[in-house]
């Protein structure tokens, strides 16, 4: 079995490392158990820091989006190295470079590919370039919720559902703008429906748990393509 984890950049913001060692370990149950991985990061507040800078000086939506694509690719590199005994050493900056790395039969790592398209669609690419049944997406909450956690606290995360009813709830949502409370874009979601790619929703803070995740005992979300 192969799978892509998709790993919030959130994750990269914290002072701790607790989270990035999570991950790393349950990268490793995974393999240990015979499992093909493969790990796609976000930029997190470094990249949003950098493009808002960059905006309040005047530079140019695509000039933006390439600062946002180089601090994904930096935190890829950072948990590449951290897994260098198992992890491709070089990140790969396109769909044709992953397909090259993951022959390899390592864990291949990657941030952004290109210019105005997010690093969830980057794992959905990579999840049906590599044959994988599943993605998994690592977030800062726990599973899809009717509505976003942070603001609602008597939100109800739903065990299961489709893209399109997911497609549904990103779009009545008024958190979905950018930094908001978005899990999926239609890009994403098309490449996921038309080679049925099923998503797993977790908090990253669980990702020592993954196995356990993917069992179904452990608090997550299942999304169906629709």
């Amino acid at each position: 079995m192969s799978l892509v984890i998709k790993v919030s950049g959130k994750l990269f913001d914290e002072e701790s490392t607790d989270s990035l060692d999570a991950l790393r370990n349950g990268v490793r149950k995974l393999v240990e158990d015979g499992k093909r991985v493969a790990v796609v990061t976000g930029g997190g507040a470094t990249a949003r820091r950098y493009i808002g800078k960059g905006r309040n000086m005047g530079i140019n939506e695509s000039m933006l989006d390439l600062l946002g694509v180089w601090t994904s690719r930096l935190n890829a590199y950072l948990f590449s190295f951290a897994m260098a005994d198992l992890a491709y050493m070089k990140v790969p900056e396109s769909l044709e470079e992953f397909i090259e790395a993951w022959s390899s039969g390592k864990v291949v790592v990657v941030g952004g590919f290109q210019p105005g398209q997010s690093t969830a669609a980057v794992a959905a690419l990579a999840a049906e370039a590599s044959n994988s049944e599943l993605m998994v997406l690592a977030t800062n909450v726990d599973g899809v919720y009717e509505r976003d956690p942070r603001l609602f606290k008597d939100a109800k995360l739903i065990p299961h559902l489709t893209t399109k009813e997911l497609t549904q709830i990103l779009e009545e949502s008024q958190s979905n703008n950018a930094g908001g409370y978005e899990l999926l874009d239609p890009v994403a979601i098309k490449i996921l429906n038309r080679s049925k790619i099923r998503v797993i929703v977790m908090n990253y803070k669980r990702l020592g748990k993954v196995k356990e995740v993917l069992k179904g005992s452990e608090i997550s979300t299942l999304i169906e393509p629709a």
